[in-house]
């Protein structure tokens, strides 16, 4: 069973308007388009979610997939008893909605009753660990076993050559192989190693986008799914870069020390002790994200003297090493008995979380994080991987969580009546701390504790 509540929320939020007839597998429908869309920024405006109000998007989207429409009307909920029925109907969904609103260009948008989402989504968080948004497997001796997958690495361009295996564009391919082998970690397949592949298996293949099918290749070969890695190219010629996977890195690595020290400073701590740890991160972060910014297929750019993005990275990690300092020093005040420990997760007052910046980050990122992760593998079978998704989310969440640090004093003093706050956004910052290292992780980045 899947470890994502916006599946099922989507599948009632369908069922309320539609039917689906009794062989229809509602989880097979994967795709809405502009029927329902699920938001993550102007949520008090646009709402949580919203869905299409025209009875004609509704139609199109029945006959697609064998659904019928369980009214025969121009528009939905155009009266006020409409939305009574379907805020009444929705106490029994995962999450109940609390309104609903006419929004421009023939939309309504829907606002969810926030406690039980922030509860569910940090539980899940703090429960589940590192285990957040992976795909639970089926339980018992009868359940069926979900289609398999081989995963392999075009090895005819990695390995002509040894003075070549360090090439920049064949170094995107094995990082592609390796973030993809991740990405299936947490997904619904089952991957299987070469001894264990069936007709039904799904057979995928990295490669890079200059290597053609040779006339030799067998049947087998020709019908594998290729997963192609476009060129890494210069930022001013626009032709393919000569740098070696280790220049490039180093390279990187020196302007994300110049960026650090710039903006930040580098602590005397970090340089004495994990200096050159750090700065081995910082550069692999750098790469990685240069390279996956954009859709795998495509070129990638190096950055030199400026050009192209540089501070992605940096900003990641900044304020990745900002969640460790804020938990740490949090740590180091309980110790020293000026804050008490922090008590378990159902006793604290989650309420003071349904702020909107709070609630930003809980609804559009951590609830969103599983979905994120199923949708980079949704065209698989097509040879995509939507690992850009990936990097734009842990952007856009490094982002919101810069502004939440700004806008909102964690560690407070310690008062009696302060304390329900902090205690609550400690458990918030340990939920984003969780679902950032997760990211990154995927993309093979690791968290630094100090920058």
């Amino acid at each position: 069973m899947s470890q994502d509540p916006l599946t099922e929320v989507t599948h009632q939020l369908v069922k309320h308007f539609a039917i689906y007839p009794v062989a229809t597998n509602a989880s097979c429908v994967m795709r809405y388009g502009e029927l329902i869309r699920f938001h993550n920024e102007n949520l008090l405006e646009g709402g949580d979610v919203s869905i299409a109000a025209s009875n004609i998007n509704w139609e199109c989207f029945c006959q697609r997939h064998g659904l019928k429409m369980r009214m025969d009307i121009e528009q939905l909920l155009t009266d006020e008893k409409a939305k009574e029925d379907m805020l009444e109907q929705s106490k029994q969904w995962i999450f109940p909605l609390q309104s609903i609103t006419k929004l421009r260009k023939e939309r309504y948008g829907l606002h969810f009753h926030r406690a039980p989402i922030i509860a569910n989504v940090l539980n899940s968080i703090i429960t589940n660990g590192e285990n957040y948004g992976k795909h639970k497997g089926p339980a018992g001796d009868g359940a069926v076993l979900p289609r398999s997958i081989h995963l392999s690495l075009n090895n005819r361009f990695l390995n002509e050559d040894k003075h070549n295996s360090k090439e920049l564009h064949k170094f995107r391919a094995k990082q592609l192989y390796l973030i993809l082998g991740r990405l299936l970690e947490y997904s619904k397949w089952r991957v299987v190693q070469e001894d264990d592949v069936t007709d039904d298996t799904l057979r995928v293949s990295v490669d890079c986008n200059n290597v053609p099918r040779r006339p030799s290749d067998s049947q087998e070969d020709k019908k594998m799914v290729r997963l192609v890695c476009g060129p890494v190219l210069e930022p001013t010629t626009k032709t393919a870069t000569s740098m070696t996977s280790g220049d490039y890195m180093a390279l990187r690595s020196n302007d994300m020390l110049l960026i650090a020290m710039h903006r930040h400073g580098v602590r005397d701590c970090v340089k004495g002790k994990n200096f050159e740890s750090l700065m081995h991160r910082l550069g692999h972060a750098a790469v990685i994200v240069d390279l996956f910014e954009v859709r795998h297929s495509t070129g990638a750019t190096v950055v030199r003297s400026g050009l192209g993005s540089s501070k992605g990275a940096n900003y990641i990690l900044y304020n990745s090493a900002r969640l460790e300092t804020l938990l740490r020093t949090f740590q180091a005040q309980v110790d020293l008995g000026v804050y008490e420990c922090l008590p378990p997760l159902d006793e604290i007052d989650l309420s003071v979380l349904e702020d909107e910046l709070d609630w930003q980050l809980i609804y559009g990122y951590l609830l969103t994080f599983p979905k994120l992760v199923e949708t980079t593998l949704a065209q698989v079978e097509q040879g995509l991987c939507g690992v850009h998704l990936l990097v734009r989310y842990i952007v856009d969440l490094a982002s919101l969580f810069s502004r939440y640090y700004r806008h909102k004093r964690i560690l407070v003093q310690q008062r009696t009546n302060l304390m329900p706050v902090l205690y609550a956004r400690i458990y918030l910052v340990k939920a984003v701390r969780q679902v950032l290292n997760s990211a990154l992780a995927l993309l093979g980045i690791e968290p630094v504790d100090y920058m």
